[in-house]
């Protein structure tokens, strides 16, 4: 696996279409790849890819990949192409073996939030126009939260735990390996952020696209080492083609 850091050119034109397009992000990130490159098989990882917000303003974009990316395309449109290279890509597998039981990293990640329509109070489960089980966004903070860490979330709200996180015997962090690190009274140690709706194009003229992201930034000791590797190089989630489900890790020590 390789990890890649892109910082994003701000000032050029093609730059804030993509940023505005995750769709546009997409395509450029996926034509970094060969066309039988594993951008979509979930076996030995596969092509993820994330955008974050700098302090001084800017965005950076990370890409974690099975095989070595090829940036000098996606460089000559949101790059310095007539400078020395800003990027880098890095073997990711070194920092992947070092991870283990009972260590301790501060996270992040973003994430697609959404539900079943079928799990809410027992509906029967609703289909979109093509016949497709529909899903829905979580869209309240508190929602968010909890379709990671799950009813942990409400620790201290004053607000009740809805049955659908209520019921759920482990949480999503759990089954990927980690569990979010509490403080003294029991409430989570993660921040909800950038959350809200993007609403974009597949193409020219293709269907209307709406979704929901939220990031989250946290502290979360390993559980299950192994299952922790596949989260970060498979992902977390739903819409991993439109820049949501990597999870990105910083050592805090043991």
């Amino acid at each position: 696996m390789y990890f890649t850091q892109f910082p994003i050119n701000m000032t050029r034109r093609e730059s804030r279409k993509m940023l505005g397009s995750p769709y546009l992000m997409h395509a450029a990130v996926a034509g970094s790849f060969p066309p039988d490159a594993a951008t979509g098989q979930e076996g030995n990882g596969r092509v993820l890819w994330r955008v974050d917000r700098t302090s001084d303003g800017g965005s950076r974009l990370y890409i974690v990949s099975p095989g070595k990316p090829s940036l000098l395309g996606l460089d000559e449109q949101i790059g310095w192409p007539d400078c020395e290279p800003q990027w880098g890509t890095r073997s990711y597998d070194d920092f992947l073996s070092r991870i283990s039981d009972g260590q301790v990293y501060s996270f992040r990640l973003t994430a697609n939030p959404t539900l079943s329509r079928s799990t809410r109070g027992g509906v029967t489960d609703i289909k979109n126009q093509n016949g497709d089980s529909k899903r829905i966004g979580h869209l309240t903070v508190l929602q968010q939260e909890a379709w990671l860490v799950g009813k942990q979330a409400y620790e201290g709200s004053g607000v009740e735990v809805p049955k659908l996180f209520a019921n759920e015997p482990v949480s999503r962090a759990q089954r990927n390996g980690f569990e979010v690190l509490a403080n003294e009274v029991g409430i989570p140690k993660v921040i909800v952020s950038n959350s809200g709706k993007a609403t974009f194009r597949k193409g020219a003229r293709g269907k209307s696209i709406t979704l929901v992201r939220a990031q989250y930034d946290g502290v979360l000791k390993v559980t299950d080492a192994d299952a922790l590797r596949r989260a970060m190089t498979c992902g977390i989630g739903h819409a991993k083609a439109f820049g949501c489900g990597l999870l990105t890790l910083v050592p805090l020590g043991k």
